[in-house]
């Protein structure tokens, strides 16, 4: 029991990340965290400064990274299948949504986007202005404990509206003071290693949110997908399994979470992610290895426990077949 309870606060530890595009956009990088989809679109290959420019730290809230472009580079297309937010620190970035006319993100400037929706981005001004923006990961159920374990924050009344989840395509907020001396301050400590850095990563994750659940962007923040439309289910479905990587997950589970048949299922999914649910749920298994593996304190067989595996041997097979080292191998190189 002592084992299993220290294996699963692995789960929850503040680390750092590295190499790890959040994005679908297709790279060169075998460790990429999402795949290739099937959209044309997002099969550009993404240019070395967003790849080379970023660092990240993954906290108990949200998983938080710093993008510094310095060079020209062409429209880049997003996506992934979670709720992001993008915060601008320094330049401009111009973003382009389906339907909708471009606009361009200054400094201290957000924008809220639900899952599954792409956005393409361009730089007009980084060969004066280098472009540095943070991307948050939002886990709305760590953003639903936040609110619980607040006061009631004050909300501006275009908040208080009853958006469809689904309709919302994205939510643009103008330069608030608050988030953006917070950007400020995540830039900081993901740039630099101060001392009790892990703290205040979560603090001032804890801050961002806290400030973002005061704006309009709250009905995306905490709101439920709805299950009756593809994206949704499958937006359901990938939160579900990010939620319980310390478990076996059957299909069937994945099938109830997201609402549809289990054939519906299979192809949604299939089509989006290029691969099948399972080989999807030891992607991410891999992943969140790599992340416990990158703090040297934790074990092989407490991070093979935390990820739920029931056999060491298995985790290490499973993590060798993926990364071409085994975990050990792995924690040696990158710490």
């Amino acid at each position: 029991m002592l084992l299993l309870g220290a294996a699963r606060s692995l789960l929850s530890q503040t680390r750092v990340l590295r190499d790890v595009n959040v994005f679908s956009t297709a790279t060169n990088d075998s460790r990429a965290l999402m795949p290739k989809t099937s959209s044309p679109s997002l099969r550009r290959d993404a240019p070395t400064a967003l790849i080379e420019n970023r660092r990240g730290i993954a906290g108990n809230d949200a998983q938080l990274s710093l993008y510094d472009v310095r060079q020209s580079v062409d429209q880049i297309s997003l996506r992934s299948p979670h709720l992001f937010y993008y915060g601008m620190v320094q330049g401009k970035k111009l973003v382009h949504i389906d339907g909708e006319e471009p606009f361009v993100l200054y400094p201290g400037e957000s924008l809220v986007v639900p899952p599954f929706q792409s956005i393409d981005v361009e730089f007009p001004e980084v060969r004066t202005t280098p472009a540095k923006w943070v991307n948050v990961k939002v886990n709305q159920n760590r953003i639903r404990g936040v609110l619980e374990n607040i006061s009631e924050v004050s909300i501006e009344a275009s908040a208080s509206r009853r958006w469809r989840m689904e309709e919302q395509k994205y939510c643009r907020l103008e330069s608030r003071e608050g988030i953006y001396r917070v950007l400020e301050m995540i830039t900081y400590l993901i740039r630099e290693n101060p001392p009790n850095r892990d703290r205040l990563v979560d603090l001032n994750a804890r801050e961002l949110m806290i400030q973002l659940l005061q704006t309009r962007s709250r009905p995306l923040l905490v709101g439920d997908f709805s299950r009756h439309t593809s994206t949704g289910g499958l937006a359901a479905a990938v939160q579900y399994i990010q939620n319980n990587l310390d478990r076996h997950i059957s299909i069937d589970e994945l099938v109830e979470e997201a609402c549809m048949s289990k054939s519906s299922f299979y192809r949604h999914f299939s089509k989006e992610f290029d691969m099948s649910p399972l080989e999807y749920i030891t992607r991410e298994r891999v992943v969140r290895a790599r992340e416990l593996l990158e703090d040297p304190e934790n074990t092989v067989t407490n991070v093979s426990h935390a990820l739920g595996f029931s056999s060491t041997s298995h985790f290490i097979d499973m993590f060798k077949e993926h990364e071409g080292l085994t975990p050990k191998q792995y924690q040696l190189e990158v710490t």
